[in-house]
Parts: C-alpha cells; structure tokens; sequence
C-alpha cells in the first residue's frame, strides 16, 4: 500500500476508510436479534449515489466491529439496513474521498427493540485535499515521516490531530477527504521524544515553525486541493542531561531504588510527562538524558508500601548540562478508612468491588497530579493510602463504572470538598460511601424557534442536587443527542438531578443557549423527560 493513503481519522469522523468494505456480505446476527431496521438515501452534491456501502458503528465502542448490518445504495440511492439490535449508533458512508455536506452533525441514532427508522438520509460532499512535500534541512525527502493536520482553531485550551498520514518514498504526503475548515500542518516529533527514537527529526510545522501558533493556516474547502504545503524538519538539536540525588531530607543519606521520571512543560498550563522505569542507583543518584532546550520537572514515583515522598524538582535547560539537582524525601502522609456500598444488597454488585482501587490525591498546584497514590480494596472494604502530600485530598475509584462516590465522612462529618490533611499525618476512620446506580434517564432534547445553527451541536449533563455537594463530584452523566435530538444516560443513582441541554458552536468557549430542568431519578426505573429550547433566545453570556 502506498504509504501516503495510511490516513488514520483520530477525531469524529462519520465517513471511514476502505477497511469498512471488510465486512461480511452475509450479515451474521447476533444471538438476541431485532426487527429494528434505518433506512434513508444517500446523495452527492444533491444527487443520488448508487453502489455506496451504509453500516453502522456502535458509539460504545472504538474498535473495529466486524459483522455489523450493512446495506447498499440502489441506483435511487435508498438504503435500509435491518435487524439491527438496540443500542446507540453512528450511520457511516463508505466514501473515502467524501465527506458530510454538514460535517458538525452526526448521523449518530438511538435506536430501541423493533423500531423503524425513516429518511436518515446522508448528504455528502467532496473532501478537500492538503499536499506537499517533507524533507530535511539539506533538501533531502524525509522518507515514512508522520504527517498529521491541527484545527486551527481550538475550543479547549490544547490542540489535537485530526489527521495523520506518512509521506512515500518521495518525501510526498497527501491528505484527501478533509472537512472544510482551517489546518495547520506539522511532521517529525517532539523534542522530548527525539534521541530515544533513533535520530528521529524534530516537531516543525509547515513551512519551518517550531510552534505550532507560527504555523501557516491552510484553508479547505469542498472539493479543494492546497499543493506545496511543503514541511522542512531538522535533526533534533543538541542534546542535554539533568542529574542530580535524591536524600532523606532527615538524616541526608541518599535514597536508592526509587523510580523517577521527567514532566516537560510546553507552557505553564500544558505539560507531558514520562517514565522509563529507571531507578536511583545506591547512591540515590539520578540521570535524565536527551533533553533539549526547555523546562522540565523530575519526579519520583514511591512503591505503594512506601511511607515518604518527594516533590518534583523543577529545573530549566538552557544551553549546557544541570547538574545538582537536590530531591528530598519526607515522612508522607497516609490515609485509611473502608469503602461503604449502599443502597443493594446484591452479591454481584459487591463482586465488582473486588481488585477495583481507591485513588487519593491532591492537586493544589501545576505538578501536583504526580502525587497521586492508590490503594488495593480488601475484600472488607478497607483501604490504605500511602506516601501522600499534604493538602485538600480528593478520593475516586477506578473503573468506577456504575459506582459513584456518594459523600466522603469521618467521624461521622460530612467533607464535600474532601478531607484537608497535614504533611506526614496519620489519617484514620475515613468512609468512602458509594451507591450503584441502576436508574434510566432518557430523553429528547427539542430545538424550537429555528435551526441549529452551523457548527453547533447539542449536549446534555445531569448533575446531582444537595447542599453537600461540590460541582465536579455531583457530574453524573452526559450525553450527546442524536441526529433526532433523543439520549440516554444510565448508571444513575436515585436521587434529585439537574437536567442542562445546551448548544454549542464549535471553536468556542462557552454555550450559546442552555435550558435546565429537574428530574427525579429511582432505582431501577426510566424516567422519561423532554427538555426544550428557544434557539432564537438571548445567547447566554460567556
């Protein structure tokens, strides 16, 4: 295969690649088959598309689902894919070069036991094109090199891929079948990475900016083709150490086989980090290499029977080795307590809880999530934390699924923004109440007094109510509405929510119209509501 047509979709896209014409002819159906059937018409520039593959995708899962129903556009191009089994899904059109004449709405459909679906029709457009060409300082063509597109225009405060391919044997990369919007385009990696990679290029951006905020804006439009994008990369520049010990900040003496690792920051706010796994020798000593320019941070990761810890030391590389860096450990603090389950009685709800982990940590400050420590549920429920920092600590459960963390106590006192602890303080009694949830909240979500808006999609979030509880630790749930404005969330736990639908425009930062409403939630049951909103009101203020 030609390196260039490699394009792996990273974000939403609803019109996949060539790998969809993998599925089977003979639509295998699964054990507990439906009746449940969607059917619409596929059309291109306003005409009709015959011989166009349509399947659908669960929206629950990323992997490849082969065996999924599947139809093909006649020659009107109708399609009608049928028994199809309960659940929430995206209708995709296997067009590579095409993409949805709307490409912000998606044909993601909630579909329940038997039920028919009409006109989910799909309206196509031809992608536009980026291509040019990569090579290094010298001129020379950079051969299988990562090519990948940035949004140029961001809504979250960071940037993501959006595409990626490689370049051929001529240095030449090729984008098709990109939505209309404005891209910026980089290839090699980033610096932090270059050197352990072997003699890997360094993150540029067309036509040469290292920052991706210098980089030259390309526009697409439907059908357009942007040639000479071209990329110069240049080899990583040179590369620098860090090394320093880490000591009992007591007695002095260095502290070996601790396991450490480097954060980078792009700026105050962004940062990555990794770990190779390497240890402090028996002089408690630590070596970090194939560092270019920049600021950084090392941090130590104490084994979880480990009672002290150590802040992350930051450090800035200029233009020569650091040497000396002084890392010192101290007496850490240390949590206790037993998870609570309430609410069910059902063996099999408990058995969930089993090799499921508490999570503690604080985060206080920029480096602070490095401090973050677990602990083992025992089969009674205790739990120990240990080798934590002082602060205002936060409790969550892995994989936490249907569990959600109700109210945190000690000594029979409620702490709804969590539990403050002292440097080194031995902390006991604590109680992690969950509840399992088994409530239904579905819905429709109504747009009145107009259309949505270009580049705008709808979303929904419930959100617990009650004085002793903290916004972020009340979330429990969300959902994106359907191409018929319907959702569900699940795994609710009994109790009085705050039901918010809002619309948004994508690049920015707040919503442009919101509606709230309260529902009542019970175990077991599905409480149904619908949730409306005036498109043409006052735009809420940011």
């Amino acid at each position: 295969m030609v390196s260039s047509a490699r394009q792996s979709v990273t974000c939403f896209l609803l019109i996949f690649s060539s790998t969809l014409y993998a599925y089977s002819q003979t639509t295998t159906l699964p054990a507990k088959t439906s009746t449940a059937s969607i059917s619409g018409k596929v059309t291109i520039k306003g005409k009709a598309a015959a011989g166009i593959v349509v399947g659908i995708r669960s929206v629950e899962s990323t992997n490849y689902q082969p065996g999924r129903p599947k139809a093909i556009t006649d020659d009107q191009g109708n399609y009608k894919i049928v028994n199809i089994p309960p659940g929430q899904y995206q209708v995709v059109a296997v067009a590579p070069v095409f993409v949805l004449e709307d490409y912000s709405r998606g044909k993601t459909i909630l579909i329940s036991k038997d039920e028919t679906i009409e006109n989910m029709d799909i309206a196509l457009v031809r992608g536009g094109v980026i291509t040019g060409k990569v090579t290094d300082s010298e001129g020379r063509p950079v051969i299988e090199e990562g090519v990948s597109t940035y949004p140029a225009e961001r809504s979250s405060g960071f940037y993501y891929v959006q595409m990626s391919v490689r370049t051929d044997d001529r240095g030449i990369y090729r984008f098709y079948g990109l939505p209309p919007g404005k891209y910026r385009v980089g290839a090699g990696v980033n610096d932090i990475f270059t050197g352990r990679r072997g003699g890997l290029y360094k993150l540029a951006y067309h036509p040469a900016a290292a920052d991706l905020n210098q980089a030259t804006v390309i526009e697409v439009t439907e059908g357009s083709e942007a040639n000479n994008v071209d990329i110069t990369l240049g080899r990583s520049t040179v590369k620098y150490s860090a090394q320093g010990r880490i000591v009992d900040g007591r007695t002095g003496q260095p502290v070996p086989n601790v396991r450490y690792g480097v954060s980078y920051f792009m700026d105050e706010h962004s940062r990555g980090s990794m770990t190779t796994g390497a240890v402090s020798n028996s002089e408690g000593e630590f070596k970090l290499d194939n560092l270019s320019p920049g600021k950084y941070a090392v941090f130590f990761e104490p084994s979880p029977e480990d009672e002290f810890r150590a802040d992350p030391v930051r450090f800035e590389v200029i233009d020569q080795d650091v040497t000396g860096l002084i890392a010192k450990t101290s007496k850490g603090a240390t949590v206790s307590g037993v998870v609570v389950l309430e609410g069910t009685q059902d063996k099999a709800v408990y058995e969930k809880l089993r090799n499921m982990r508490v999570f503690a940590g604080v985060f206080e400050d920029q480096i602070s999530g490095d401090d973050a420590q677990s602990s083992v549920i025992g089969q009674d429920g205790s739990f120990r934390v240990r080798a934590l920092k002082g602060g205002l600590l936060g409790f969550s459960i892995s994989n936490q699924g249907r569990f959600q963390i109700t109210r945190i106590e000690r000594d029979g006192i409620v702490y709804p923004k969590g539990i403050r602890i002292n440097d080194g303080e031995q902390v006991s009694g604590v109680r992690i109440i969950l509840n399992y949830g088994s409530g239904t909240v579905r819905g429709i979500f109504k747009l009145e007094g107009g259309a949505l808006p270009q580049n705008a999609v709808m979303h929904v979030s419930l959100r617990r109510l009650g004085e002793d509880q903290d916004w972020l630790n009340s979330m429990a749930g969300s959902a994106n509405p359907d191409a018929r404005g319907q959702f569900f969330m699940e795994g609710i736990i009994p109790g009085t929510y705050e039901l918010m639908g809002a619309v948004y425009v994508l690049g920015s930062r707040g919503p442009l119209r919101t509606t709230k409403q309260q529902v009542v939630v019970t175990d077991g049951a599905v409480t149904n509501v619908t949730l409306t909103l005036n498109i043409d009101s006052t735009p809420d203020r940011p």
